[in-house]
């Protein structure tokens, strides 16, 4: 929660919504480009791929170029590409248009996203406790995902109100806002002097891989990702796995799309809760001086048992119940993390940081999930979660790791 907001600070909390639904665009806009390309289930798995596939090498090229020539320029031109590429959704009809706006979306999101990451470390006066950006990045990251969750309703009401080109074109001028709030934000504040006769510091890339808390933190990372994205992508498969054989297909339909949606609310909600904790120094009054470790162990252990828990559990009920659990324990673990990695590294280094540790989550996107498709195949869905709550355990165990060597 933040108190006194700076302008920085505004500027963050109303350009993160436009960029989670940015981030949601593609998967919402599904069924109106089958409709009016005339495409087949192959050509969209393309353009969600293409997304994709932007994105990893992206984030870590803007990491180099958001340190060497400044936060604003990377952040204004990706906005303007995440703009650029709505409108070409808005006024293409072929297949290749619709790819190429996907493109230059992944592109500029993740632009977006390095810059604003490290503008998280940025918007916390350097005068304040360093816990208060775990907390910043926690509600920062809740507004984000509020919106990626209204972005079904937000395009159903523009589809329905202006029609498909029209209605785009308007979510285009939206999307538009954050490069121009963007224009008047101060990225880039002057850095503070080192103390008299303190040792010089590693810069640059030297000081990021020589930095064992770097990889220790990234590892864990590629380990934590796949348990969201797996809950989130096989929940309605586990929820119609046990649903009786005598409910109506419909009705086992709507409960499914419940539960996913009850997901991705304990998953937003849960970063509010700990903001709003951590704000009013309950989480530190609970957790004590190490907080954002605590906290990490604390939500490791929770995802590790409710891994274990979906693929042991039997009953629709209990199965909707711990995939609500699940959003809850993952939902805090990644601003989180990105906080403790700001704070890591020095600050003419962020961005690479941010995008040496997407890299990482890259990995653990494409490799898990695999896993668990391939262990899903040749025996069921819920099997294939020991393979989540296995790399759930890794996470977990770098996690202490990491505890140890900061003494803690």
């Amino acid at each position: 929660m933040l108190t006194h907001p700076t302008y920085l600070q505004a500027f963050l909390t109303i350009s993160l919504p436009i960029m989670g639904l940015a981030y949601a665009l593609v998967g919402g806009l599904k069924l109106s480009l089958v409709e009016r390309l005339q495409i087949d289930e192959g050509k969209v798995g393309r353009l969600v791929g293409g997304f994709g596939t932007m994105f990893g090498p992206t984030i870590l090229l803007c990491g180099f170029l958001t340190d060497e020539l400044g936060r604003k320029g990377v952040f204004v031109v990706g906005s303007g590409a995440v703009a650029a590429a709505i409108l070409i959704f808005a006024l293409t009809r072929t297949f290749r248009g619709a790819l190429v706006a996907v493109l230059l979306l992944g592109i500029g999101w993740a632009a977006q996203i390095n810059v604003g990451n490290v503008l998280m470390r940025v918007a916390v006066p350097a005068d304040r406790p360093q816990s208060e950006l775990v907390w910043a990045a926690n509600f920062f990251d809740f507004v984000f995902g509020l919106g990626a969750l209204v972005t079904p309703f937000v395009l159903g009401l523009l589809l329905k109100k202006l029609q498909y080109s029209k209605g785009l074109v308007v979510l285009a001028v939206v999307a538009a806002l954050p490069m121009v709030l963007g224009l008047f934000a101060e990225m880039n504040p002057p850095a503070a002097e080192p103390a008299p006769g303190a040792p010089a510091q590693q810069s640059g890339m030297s000081a990021l891989v020589s930095n064992p808390l770097i990889w220790v933190l990234g590892f864990a990372f590629l380990f934590f990702v796949p348990l969201e994205t797996s809950v989130a992508g096989w929940a309605t498969t586990l929820i119609q796995r046990q649903t009786p054989a005598d409910v109506p297909p419909e009705q086992a339909n709507r409960f499914a799309s419940l539960t996913l949606s009850s997901f991705w609310f304990g998953f937003t909600g849960s970063r509010l809760v700990v903001s709003i904790l951590g704000a009013f120094g309950i989480m530190t009054r609970m957790l004590g001086k190490t907080n954002e470790q605590r906290l990490l162990v604390i939500m490791g252990v929770a995802c590790v048992s409710l891994m274990l828990a979906l693929a042991l559990g039997k009953g629709r009920t209990l199965t909707h119940a711990l995939i609500l659990l699940a959003g809850m324990a993952c939902g805090p673990v990644f601003p989180t993390m990105m906080a403790v990695v700001l704070l890591s590294v020095p600050p003419e280094t962020m961005g690479r940081a941010v995008g040496f540790f997407f890299f990482f989550a890259s990995v653990g996107w494409t490799v898990v999930p695999m896993l668990i498709g391939l262990v899903a195949r040749k025996s069921d869905i819920q099997k294939g979660f020991l393979v989540a709550a296995a790399s759930g355990a890794v996470f977990l165990t770098l996690i202490l790791v990491r505890g140890m060597m900061m003494g803690r």
